[in-house]
């Protein structure tokens, strides 16, 4: 069982954010399964059956987490991997491509992603990493009940809806022919 299976699928940048999320959510319950049963799992609305096996799948998380040795900080490979192929699709539809509606997408996310991107300096992300890794810090802020300006919030949609048609792109790619999904 695979609870994101779905949205890896249907939306791959939206499976990205979540995966990350879950990743803090498992390292802020220290990777410590009865933790996680306890203030994930016991109060969700569901069956025992059900409970069981959503425990069952964040237990394999967990393990994936300490076997590559992110238990305070990364990202699991097989998120990393859709990261990497949204960047390689990315540059495909922006410099081969020329899908129309992607690149007018682009030229209105595209200035946020630049100044991101120069802000973060040398530690800067490829355009498909920062803007997801901006849509994951603004959710943050607003669980948190932060103030999120209104030219973050513009930004935002920009980026979102830029990763939106990435994701339909993405989501066509993976039904060609000899194009697996992972």
């Amino acid at each position: 069982m695979d609870l994101l299976a779905n949205k890896k699928r249907e939306n791959a940048a939206a499976y990205v954010i979540s995966m990350w999320h879950l990743e803090d959510l498992l390292r802020a319950q220290d990777l410590d399964l009865h933790k996680v049963v306890e203030h994930l799992v016991e109060p969700l609305d569901a069956d025992p059956h059900t409970k069981a096996s959503i425990a069952t799948w964040y237990a394999s998380v967990i393990d994936r987490m300490r076997d590559e040795e992110i238990v305070r900080s990364g990202h699991l490979a097989e998120v990393a991997e859709v990261v990497n192929e949204l960047e390689f699709l990315h540059t495909s539809l922006v410099e081969v491509l020329n899908d129309k509606e992607y690149d007018t997408l682009m030229e209105r996310a595209g200035p946020a992603l630049q100044e991101l991107q120069q802000q973060a300096g040398e530690e800067a992300f490829g355009p498909v990493e920062t803007g997801l890794t901006a849509i994951y810090g603004v959710m943050v802020l607003r669980a948190g009940d932060k103030p999120v300006s209104a030219g973050t919030a513009e930004a935002e949609q920009h980026i979102r809806a830029l990763l939106e048609r990435l994701s339909l792109h993405y989501k066509q790619m993976r039904k060609l022919p000899g194009v697996s999904m992972n």
